[in-house]
């Protein structure tokens, strides 16, 4: 079999992998017997550096857990990348996944300090002496959404393990299937021009909910998008009070597609009704997380840890770093420029004189990695249609 297979290195691991599981997803026949996505790349390099901040936060020693491994490239990374990761448990549903994880591992010299298990995810979380142990972090990276494995995965955690979670079902999260997102998430999606930001929130909110059911409670440290998915980091903490406080930080989202204002308001009050800036009807989705989204310290740590750690040579990644770092602090959604000129007719202007001029009147602008086009700022409507009316020079009455 050993002839048959293909080397692959990703980070400081090498892999063997057959050759159809490195075509593109549609040019895969037969059916690959394992699964490697090289578009994850991105996603497997920051949890590495997640992993690397986390261990030097807590003093190391940590347990970790992969339990949709695949061909194991993930887990065995977070041992060989990860430092201070003490045993990695890999898991995967696919029989033949797991003789590569097997076969991988001792190619890299890690069988040693992993465990491999050929079991439903939820089954492997469940376990119990899997949760006797419990786990610093979990990561859950499935095809599709992360719903079906939330709870398990937030049991099987330590007190203030973090939990990683990837949902590629973007669609119905964005607004594009309601219905969907409405059985999956128990969340009402709005199609914004943040609707990147909402379906992150609708996520986080549908955790936060799983916790509060078994007294937990969750804290958001990172979120990150790009155009195939989103992703969650949150610790998970025990106690009905910290259920409680998570609870309070659950709620819904109204927003104005006439005057693009747009709030939040907690689980006890009803959304909609008229937009207090123009009168127009108010939209809303939720239930979903209106708390913050980023830990300020984690993310400035998280910049530090890959300017000083192997990966800080890849340039999409820092630069992704590097914006998760400016926009921590930033305020809650964010607006675009083209959204926002269409109201005055006029044409955007660039992004980085609006945050300048922002700045120059009292208030906090960030550029966001959700948008290109998009920024973060505390000013309100009103003060935001004055920055670009008096750059653009429009005299354009707004609603």
């Amino acid at each position: 079999m050993l002839k048959e297979l293909v080397e692959v290195k990703e980070g400081l691991i090498h892999l063997k992998l057959p050759p159809q599981a490195l075509k593109p997803l549609g040019e895969r026949k037969p059916k690959p017997p394992v699964f490697y996505n090289p578009e994850a790349i991105l996603n497997r390099d920051i949890a590495v550096l997640v992993v690397r901040t986390l261990s030097k936060m807590t003093g190391g020693g940590l347990r970790v857990c992969d339990a949709l491994a695949g061909c194991g490239v993930r887990g065995l990374r977070f041992l060989a990348e990860g430092l201070g990761v003490e045993e990695a448990v890999l898991n995967d549903l696919n029989p033949d996944a797991v003789k590569f994880i097997q076969l991988n591992a001792e190619i890299n010299g890690l069988s040693g300090r992993v465990e491999i298990y050929n079991l439903d995810a939820r089954v492997l979380l469940l376990k119990r002496e899997v949760r006797l142990q419990g786990f610093d972090f979990v990561d859950v990276d499935p095809f599709g959404s992360p719903a079906s494995f939330v709870q398990s995965a937030v049991l099987s955690l330590k007190p203030g393990g973090v939990l990683a979670a990837t949902a590629t079902d973007t669609a119905p999260l964005s607004g594009t299937y309601p219905k969907v997102c409405l059985r999956r998430y128990w969340a009402r999606p709005l199609k914004t021009e943040y609707y990147p930001e909402v379906a992150v929130r609708i996520l986080l909110g549908f955790i936060a909910r799983n916790c509060t059911a078994v007294d937990r409670g969750l804290k958001p440290i990172l979120v990150h998008r790009t155009t195939q998915y989103i992703r969650v980091y949150a610790r998970v903490y025990r106690g009905v009070k910290t259920a409680e406080e998570t609870l309070s930080k659950i709620g819904y989202l109204n927003h104005c597609f006439r005057c693009l204002h747009r709030f939040f308001v907690n689980l006890d009050t009803l959304p909609g009704g008229k937009c207090p800036n123009c009168g127009d009807r108010l939209s809303w989705a939720g239930p979903l997380w209106i708390g913050r989204i980023f830990d300020a310290d984690f993310c400035h740590r998280l910049h530090e840890e890959y300017v000083t750690s192997h990966l800080s040579g890849k340039r999409e990644l820092g630069r992704l770093i590097e914006a998760i770092d400016a926009e921590s602090e930033g305020a809650a959604t964010y607006y675009v420029t083209d959204k926002v000129s269409s109201l005055l007719k006029a044409s955007p202007p660039a992004k980085n004189i609006i945050i300048e001029n922002l700045r120059k009147i009292g208030y906090t602008a960030t550029p966001t990695h959700f948008d290109g086009k998009g920024f973060r700022t505390d000013a309100p409507m009103r003060d935001i249609i004055m920055v670009f009316k008096k750059i653009s020079g429009s005299s354009k009455p707004t609603p």
